[in-house]
């Protein structure tokens, strides 16, 4: 597993001691054996909305989250690094984890092609707290960063995120075994580990992720 991702699969719901052990037990909707640059891909869809997508290269496995409970907006996205796409939507561009990195073209703030499609995005809060209520505001540091310095290596999936939550609906990760809420702020899931109450606001930091068309 990618460093540092444990607390964000946590959050979601999982309760694996390691990468190995969740491989071992991932009961795959989808196995591909010709994923461009993966040895193998397999792929899980939760009733509860995360899905799962592990990709294996010479051995080494890479496993990210993905959240599919939400609604679909047109968007755009491209390739930035192997496992981070760079998506823009409206008036925001942000880094995410892409459920499906394989099928993006690659791009860069000034060049590259780009896939234009559905996409279901969703934030995983790693920390928060609750405030007053609050306006939308999106902010993705490091993707500000790439669009001006152009170096993909210093890019992650991270954001500041601030709101007021319109409901919240508690999720039970069938797979995961743990549980978890989701709080629609502004149209955009925001999963968090405990419950928290509608009309209240927050503001958080957490990982970016975006689920696909691919997997439909």
């Amino acid at each position: 597993m990618m460093a540092g991702m444990d607390k964000l699969f946590s959050a979601c719901g999982f309760d694996f001691l390691d990468t190995e052990e969740l491989i071992a037990e991932l009961p795959a909707d989808r196995t591909l054996w010709d994923a461009p640059a993966f040895d193998q891909v397999l792929y899980y869809a939760d009733p509860s909305g995360i899905a799962v997508t592990a990709m294996e290269y010479e051995g080494e496995w890479t496993v990210l989250p993905s959240f599919r409970g939400g609604e679909d907006v047109e968007a755009t996205l491209y390739r930035a690094m192997p496992f981070i796409g760079i998506l823009e939507m409206e008036d925001f561009r942000w880094a995410v984890l892409s459920d499906a990195p394989f099928t993006l073209p690659t791009g860069n703030p000034v060049g590259g092609e780009k896939l234009r499609g559905r996409v279901r995005p969703a934030v995983v809060a790693l920390d928060y707290e609750l405030t007053e209520p609050a306006e939308f505001s999106l902010r993705s540091p490091a993707t500000e960063r790439f669009y001006q310095n152009y170096k993909p290596s210093l890019l992650n999936p991270q954001v500041e995120l601030a709101g007021t939550v319109n409901n919240v609906e508690k999720k039970t990760n069938e797979f995961g075994g743990g549980e978890f809420w989701v709080c629609e702020i502004d149209g955009l899931p925001l999963i968090v580990d405990a419950p928290v109450g509608a009309g209240q606001g927050i503001r958080a930091h957490g990982i970016a992720l975006c689920a696909t068309e691919y997997w439909d």
